[in-house]
């Protein structure tokens, strides 16, 4: 925790009451014990993955049009192997549902592989049609790694976000939920410093009183747009 310190440090938002929360909050997870989500409509019914685009596909026509509209490639692209110049291929791009009742062609979840047109982190964009145009939603600088049933039938979202913190990556496991008209962030859950195999939940006790810290870092950092 004490790069999460320097960090908050860096930003001017440490004071006596804060430093002990951040130095306390984390608590180590026994082996074989499940990871419990905090603040979710139905906790234990979690849907977690990972991402390896060299076996991702599509399912039509239909996400190749969509990226198109979206001009995020090149369909007359030689290859789908040069990340900065991006074919509309599976190998650069994930597609997911933004509802169950919604057409994919309406709202969507993309996931963008990192590197694509030249940025280092893996993106997720979150676009809804309004009229004939799709409009972004969200922007977040990091990787989709879970969802959760929600009663807005929008699902809760976890995305894991990396900060480089003197040279030694730090992660945050957040999670953002669906106000009506987007995603917005509600507070971070685990922590995995640089050597940690896993992620360490917050405790129970400090993840409200850590949220609003934490997206301070997010924000600084320009992890979300």
């Amino acid at each position: 925790m004490k790069r999460i310190y320097r960090s908050m440090k860096q930003l001017g938002l440490v004071g006596c009451v804060i430093a002990m929360v951040l130095f306390t909050a984390c608590g180590g997870e026994e082996e074989g014990q499940p990871f419990t989500p905090h603040h979710s409509d139905k906790p234990a019914e979690v849907t977690t993955f990972s991402t390896d685009f060299n076996e991702n596909t599509f399912s039509g026509n239909e996400e190749i049009e969509l990226l198109k509209e979206l001009k995020l490639c090149d369909p007359n692209a030689p290859n789908d192997t040069d990340e900065n110049h991006p074919s509309c291929s599976p190998k650069f791009f994930r597609f997911f549902k933004l509802s169950e009742k919604t057409k994919l062609s309406n709202g969507f979840i993309l996931l963008v592989k990192a590197g694509v047109n030249g940025f280092p982190l893996r993106r997720v964009l979150i676009f809804q049609r309004d009229g004939e145009q799709l409009v972004k939603l969200n922007g977040f600088n990091g990787n989709l790694i879970e969802f959760r049933p929600s009663k807005t039938g929008y699902q809760d979202l976890v995305v894991r976000f990396s900060d480089n913190i003197d040279g030694s990556l730090t992660y945050y496991n957040c999670l953002f939920q669906w106000n009506g008209s987007q995603y917005d962030y509600k507070l971070c859950e685990a922590i995995q410093e640089g050597g940690q195999e896993a992620p360490h939940r917050i405790k129970q006790e400090f993840i409200d009183s850590m949220a609003p810290e934490i997206k301070k870092v997010l924000d600084e950092n320009k992890m979300l747009f």
